[in-house]
């Protein structure tokens, strides 16, 4: 009987050992998942910031300002692209620093919506054709994620023609994106907008190669009605 106790009180010892072990480990892994988002973030601030500034320069100075901006859009479409995906997965798995990674998110989306001003603004004024692909999306929805991956299968297709701007729906803490959501009436998810096209629902491959093609084209595909 002392002997069946002992192993209990032995097995619950190393039953709650390993519980704190993973405890530990999680809130650990935290600080070294936020460090990695926050340098990531703050280089493409710093590559913002410089690509304002190499307009300004260009301004006063002249050079060829259109090429310049083609480049700079390419590597910010990158970078913010790393910072979402890092974003998504390690937030997931996230139990301590809830807060942190709440900040980061919205730092995040307003890196976003700048980035589709800097695109809005190359297209306007050296006759580009970059598409901006607006993606509203629902946390934990099965279409969201899947619409997702199509999304980013389909704009490896057009390389820097394509820029996907990824956005929660239901994120309340940043105004600016539920303005954008209330400016195309979105109301469920997962949403696409390509300039003034709008879908609500899941799009798949090849209907949605074919409407960015259009865009990229200059030809409107009048395909993205509501369903």
């Amino acid at each position: 009987m002392k002997k069946h106790k002992n192993i209990f009180v032995t097995s619950l010892l190393l039953t709650v050992l390993i519980f704190i072990a993973g405890i530990l480990m999680n809130y650990g892994l935290d600080f070294v998942r936020i460090n990695v988002i926050s340098d990531v973030m703050l280089s493409h601030e710093l590559s913002t910031e410089s690509y304002v500034i190499e307009q300004e320069f260009i301004n006063t100075f002249g050079g060829a300002r259109c090429d310049v901006m083609a480049k700079r859009i390419s590597s910010l479409k990158e970078e913010i692209r790393q910072v979402g995906a890092d974003l998504g997965s390690y937030s997931r798995f996230s139990f301590f620093k809830k807060r942190d990674f709440d900040y980061l998110k919205r730092k995040y989306f307003l890196l976003e919506l700048e980035f589709l001003n800097h695109i809005e603004k190359l297209n306007r004024e050296c006759g580009r054709s970059v598409v901006p692909v607006i993606f509203f999306y629902e946390i934990d929805q099965d279409d969201s994620e899947r619409q997702g991956f199509i999304l980013q299968e389909v704009s490896k297709n057009f390389e820097d023609g394509v820029v996907v701007i990824t956005l929660d729906k239901d994120y309340e803490d940043e105004p600016l994106v539920g303005l954008l959501a209330l400016k195309y009436n979105v109301t469920r998810a997962p949403a696409i907008i390509i300039n003034d096209f709008k879908r609500q629902g899941l799009v798949f491959d090849k209907e949605l190669s074919a409407v960015i093609r259009g865009q990229v084209n200059g030809k409107d595909k009048e395909i993205f009605q509501e369903e």
